[in-house]
């Protein structure tokens, strides 16, 4: 059998016929549903299991539905393409009135996620506060700990071997007194305890930061994504309204 020979491009420029026009408005349709159903998996991987007395899982969580929120948004958007010459029938009328309220009840839910957003935002602030002030009290007992044993302590081995277990460096034939020692010690210890005082203030600063850059953009991106999911569905309203203007 002979091959088929290759369909060759046309040398000259096509019109676009009303049945390619139906065609194209088809595939938008189609990327519409397949989006809306990827989409679905996303939020289920999200929300399951839920952790709903988790502040740190709900902030999460409404982050990453603002993140996720564009495919939803365009998965609707396609599906609700229609050209002037398209054919709706009495099924696909009755699936754009349900994803028309749809897209009311998902905006309201993203409304909704606002004030849990501010509510988790503080909740975290708060327990970062919390966990830097109980660092720092840890550390001033164990200071406060090595400082009434110093006190107590006047020969040079056992004040060695203390310097050793702090990692302080101390000459092993040092020719210094019992005194001078302590204060050596003493002044690492507070030296040490300073550095890590201000090592933790600025990771705290940093935590704080970057939990205010996501709380603003996860809270304004609720909002944003709320209103546009409202607008669609009185964009939209034309579904819900086609069979009175029939009758």
């Amino acid at each position: 059998m002979k091959a088929k020979k290759a369909e060759k491009t046309p040398s000259k420029p096509i019109e676009i016929t009303e049945f390619i026009e139906k065609r194209s408005f088809a595939l938008l349709r189609f990327l519409g549903y397949s989006l809306l159903i990827f989409s679905l998996f996303d939020y289920l991987a999200i929300l399951l299991p839920p952790q709903l007395t988790n502040p740190n899982w709900e902030f999460q969580a409404i982050s990453q539905m603002v993140d996720h929120v564009w495919s939803i948004l365009l998965g609707f958007a396609f599906i609700f393409v229609f050209n002037q010459s398209s054919i709706v029938n009495v099924k696909q009328i009755g699936i754009l009135k349900f994803l028309s309220w749809i897209s009311l009840v998902i905006g309201i839910f993203y409304l909704l996620m606002l004030p849990l957003g501010i509510n988790n935002s503080l909740t975290i602030y708060r327990t970062i506060n919390n966990q830097f002030a109980t660092q720092q009290s840890q550390q001033q007992e164990q200071i406060q700990k090595i400082t009434e044993k110093l006190k107590t302590v006047t020969s040079p081995q056992q004040l060695t071997s203390i310097a050793a277990s702090l990692n302080i460096p101390i000459e092993p034939n040092s020719q210094q007194s019992p005194q001078d020692l302590k204060n050596k010690i003493s002044q690492q210890i507070q030296n040490s305890a300073q550095n890590a005082i201000n090592v933790a203030n600025t990771a705290k600063r940093e935590q704080t930061k970057n939990l205010i850059k996501t709380a603003v953009r996860i809270n304004i991106g609720a909002i944003i994504s709320g209103v546009c999911f409202i607008i669609l569905w009185r964009l939209t309203s034309w579904t819900r309204t086609i069979e009175k203007s029939q009758r």
